[in-house]
């Protein structure tokens, strides 16, 4: 016997067990008129549910403008949507995004033209969709009409992912997957109010793609097999050019291929299928992938020098524990743990499909490797198997009640009532089910979800104002703002200025550089290396990076003198983003190896804590400890070196000790009885950001202060 005799030998055995033991009538879903109409009623609850979410959020924000709003415009809630904001306005205006790209990583990218033919294939589509429906390019209408796509394109989703189920045969499971994975907060928090990112339309696409192309493997005709292949090509084609990663592109070609492969046995068709579908998409040539080394790796070389992988510090980036996962899908981790074991026993039963889309639920896995933003992929997977094992143990028990009647007695006929409670078990349990996964997930009614702006309405404001404080300046030079990189992309739309590093460039060295302006402890360094930054850029990095000691050379030999103008934004944002900020700043990149501060760590915080006085002893109580300001001592201990008060940004009184490693505690009156206290260590009480946020104590020599709005924020000009 030949070996494809045997193969086929084996696969036929195969089947034939699975289609003995693994096919019971009583677990496959009903094709009744009931079944039908009560799958639409559940699509519905579901798309609807999804948009109402995200309109409901935009409603709570318009309620309270104040917070919400800067000029009359909605904020946002993801450092990234400055970007496609921006390369919408330029879209609008120019019919291509080159005038926001060139003013990306001052001053390298400022001919930069990569669309100079205005194709619009090769622009964004999402920048692209928010231009086009946009009645101008102004700010306002731009940010309005981001804003009212989302509700839309959550409705979308919820559609694609009914019908990517639905088309396996699985329509309540479908609806139910399309409500729970829509509304948990793993899609929920990537896709709401102010959310202007791709993640709005990813899932739509991901499970469209998926829908069609399990409908090609399935279909019997010739005809339908080739037209379902183009169209599920097409689509791939329309999710590149929305989300350009490229590497789902096999993922799709495999259930494909495995589907059609599976359902028909015909090498042919299957072969003729993929070849159109690789044809269309116009994705395999690129062979996009995901660059691991940098999630993974710690440090990036740069010429000689080696720096701190910012990855490293991004919050979204961070592995979450398998249970937090768990609870980010589904609310309760229990409910998490049943549908992923009712997903896998599904598979078992329905081998052909449920091996084509498990792959799915390892996106989720993929947390322990790119952090938690990938999760939301295998949310409405895992909805599916909590609603299949759900539905399948109400159909075991309706099977099991009409057998048990029906095996009674021959002669004996089966109770009318019984009858009637078996018929409608299933569509009343569905509507149950139904309400209940709305209940648990995040909605309106029992877990009202509405996120917080990226930026404070303050911030925004500051930048919004920017373009016009520079308008009047007397000179023509350049102008360009240098600030945190989450800040970048909305500093460039709102106020029309460059910026020195943004969201897309942060791991480039300019972002290390910044990092250590901020913490340097000497502001003539600060204004030296935001100069050279604005000066010459990433490229004057690479031209003094192939030898040790050449930045710091060009550091020394700054002179005051610039053919730009640096503007400065500090903001109370930064505050908590100091960890982060020292750990890429304080860092020797000559010898690739931190700058600790105390034994193998170079973090630097602001340790707020609460003080109240002790009218029966002399001293401040402070986080459960004595303070004496009169002596410097920490519960009797000498550990203070300052004392510090402020009150609007500029020092008041202070005192020191005789304890030179000693910590620093300031003490800030904010205005509206309320007093902030810190504990900081010296190196970050003598950081640049902390003598020109907090204390005001600008060298007239480096830095002048042109928009004052402490405690938010502080506009300063370096001198030139």
């Amino acid at each position: 016997m030949s070996f494809t005799e045997k193969f086929t030998a084996l696969d036929r055995h195969c089947r034939d067990f699975h289609q003995t033991h693994f096919t019971p009538s009583w677990l496959q879903p009903s094709r009744s008129h009931l079944y039908i109409c009560l799958a639409l009623i559940m699509a519905v609850i579901a798309i609807a549910a999804n948009g109402h979410m995200r309109s409901w959020q935009f409603a709570k924000w318009q309620a309270e403008p104040d917070r919400y709003f800067v000029a009359d415009m909605p904020s946002v809630s993801t450092t990234d949507a400055g970007f496609f904001l921006a390369t919408a306005k330029a879209i609008k205006t120019d019919k291509t995004s080159d005038a926001f790209h060139q003013k990306r990583l001052f001053p390298n990218n400022h001919d930069y033209q990569a669309n100079p033919d205005k194709r619009l294939t090769t622009e964004q589509l999402l920048p692209i969709l928010i231009a086009y429906f946009a009645p101008d390019a102004s700010n306002k209408a731009l940010m309005d009409t981001a804003h009212a796509m989302l509700p839309i394109t959550a409705m979308i989703t919820a559609l694609a992912i009914i019908c990517a189920f639905g088309i396996a045969g699985f329509w309540w499971e479908g609806a139910i997957a399309a409500l729970g994975g829509g509304l948990s907060f793993s899609y929920l928090s990537r896709s709401a109010v102010g959310r202007i990112d791709t993640d709005q339309l990813n899932l739509a696409f991901f499970y469209g793609v998926t829908a069609l192309a399990l409908l090609a493997g399935r279909v019997r005709g010739w005809r339908a097999a080739i037209l379902t292949s183009l169209c599920a090509g097409a689509l791939n084609w329309l999710f590149s050019w929305w989300y350009s990663k490229d590497i789902f592109s096999w993922f799709f070609l495999g259930v494909l291929v495995w589907v059609s492969l599976m359902t028909h046995r015909d090498l042919k068709r299957t072969g003729a299928q993929a070849a159109i579908f690789i044809l269309l998409s116009g994705t395999f040539t690129n062979m996009g992938g995901v660059a691991l080394d940098m999630f993974t790796d710690l440090n990036l070389e740069f010429g000689a020098l080696i720096f701190p992988n910012t990855f490293q510090t991004i919050t979204e980036l961070n592995v979450i524990p398998f249970i937090d996962l768990l609870r980010s899908i589904t609310y309760d981790p229990v409910i998490g743990a049943f549908g992923i074991i009712s997903l896998l026993i599904w598979v078992i039963f329905n081998p052909v499909i449920g091996l084509a889309v498990l792959p799915i639920l390892g996106l989720g896995l993929l947390n322990f490797m790119f952090g938690n933003r990938v999760v939301f992929f295998a949310a409405p997977l895992v909805w599916f198997g909590v609603a299949w094992g759900i539905f399948a143990l109400l159909r075991c028990f309706t099977g099991w009640l009409m057998a048990r009647y029906d095996t009674a007695s021959p002669a004996v006929q089966t109770p009318s009532y019984v009858t009637r409670i078996a018929a409608m078990v299933m569509p009343v349990s569905a509507l149950i089910v139904t309400v209940l996964v709305y209940l648990n997930a995040y909605n309106p009614l029992t877990k009202p979800y509405l996120p917080a702006p990226s930026f404070s309405h303050e911030v925004l404001t500051g930048f919004n104002q920017l373009s016009n404080r520079i308008a009047s300046r007397p000179d023509s030079k350049p102008a360009v703002i240098a600030s945190w990189w989450d800040y970048g992309y909305m500093a460039t739309f709102l106020s029309d200025m460059p910026s020195l590093h943004d969201g897309g460039i942060q791991t480039s060295p300019v972002t290390h550089y910044v990092a250590r302006a901020l913490t340097a402890d000497s502001q003539a360094e600060t204004a030296a290396i935001l100069s050279f930054l604005a000066t010459d850029g990433l490229a004057g990095l690479q031209t003094n990076s192939t030898k040790k000691g050449a930045l710091e050379a060009r550091f020394a030999a700054f002179t005051g003198a610039s053919n730009t103008d640096i503007y400065l934004v500090l903001t109370h944002q930064m505050v908590p983003w100091m960890g982060a900020i020292s750990q890429l700043g304080m860092w020797d990149a000559e010898n690739g190896k931190p700058i600790n501060i105390r034994p193998g760590d170079n973090t630097l915080a602001y340790q707020n804590i609460r003080c109240n006085a002790d009218n029966a002893s002399p001293y401040l109580i402070c986080a459960g400890r004595q303070f004496d300001l009169a002596r410097g001592t920490i519960n009797k201990s000498p550990l203070m070196r300052h004392m510090i008060e402020t009150r609007g940004g500029k020092i008041i009184a202070r005192r020191d000790y005789a304890h030179p490693q000693g910590l620093v505690m300031q003490a800030h009156d904010l205005g509206d009885m309320t007093i902030q206290t810190q504990i900081i260590h010296p190196r970050l009480y003598h950081s640049s950001f902390n003598q020109l946020f907090y204390l005001g104590t600008a060298d007239p020599d480096y830095f002048s202060l042109i928009d004052d709005n402490f405690p938010f924020y502080r506009i300063y000009k370096v001198k030139n």
